[in-house]
């Protein structure tokens, strides 16, 4: 019987416990590495055990058009945006909080129907910033970072709401 790949095996590992998928190319890319390579990716995926979101501006969009125009309330609004960030459950796909109420939220992740938000595995953190490796869609396999203070904007008559900003710098070879 052939021994199953230690990294393969931790893919499988974070998956079951936080939900986390590392695409299959990723996967298949590092297995081939030495369980003691200094690789700087593989060791950040063999560690990953968080993640964060990345909303798209489309879905944030959406979240402000189905909010109703006469009763909205920016403060709660914009509230709900910035804790999602934290609050995604890959396990359950959907926000979850003990604390703040994700109703609104989770409808409008349940009638969206493209990519609401980019998932995105630490790779490491200053304190100016943050890098990530993205994990779905579209930019899976692609090295991101942030500023902890750079965000983005839009605009609705006087008020604005503001979600993170994230750029996407290289996209990794697996191969």
């Amino acid at each position: 019987m052939k021994k199953e790949n230690s990294f393969i095996k931790h893919c499988n590992i974070i998956q079951s416990k936080y939900g986390i998928i590392i695409p299959e190319n990723i996967q298949t890319y590092f297995a081939k590495f030495s369980e003691d390579s200094d690789n700087f990716y593989y060791q950040t995926l063999k560690k990953a055990d968080d993640y964060k979101i990345f909303y798209t501006k489309e879905f944030v969009k959406f979240i402000i058009s189905k909010y109703p125009d006469a009763a909205i309330d920016f403060e709660f609004l914009q509230n709900i945006i910035d804790e999602g960030n934290y609050e995604y459950s890959l396990l359950e796909k959907r926000f979850v909080s003990e604390n703040i109420d994700f109703s609104f939220l989770n409808e409008c992740l349940q009638e969206y129907h493209s990519i609401p938000f980019y998932i995105g595995i630490y790779t490491f953190e200053t304190c100016g910033g943050e890098e990530f490796l993205i994990i779905n869609d579209n930019k899976a396999g692609y090295i991101a970072g942030r500023s902890h203070y750079d965000f983005k904007k839009i605009e609705i008559n006087t008020n604005s709401i503001k979600y993170q900003k994230i750029d996407f710098i290289k996209k990794l070879q697996f191969k």
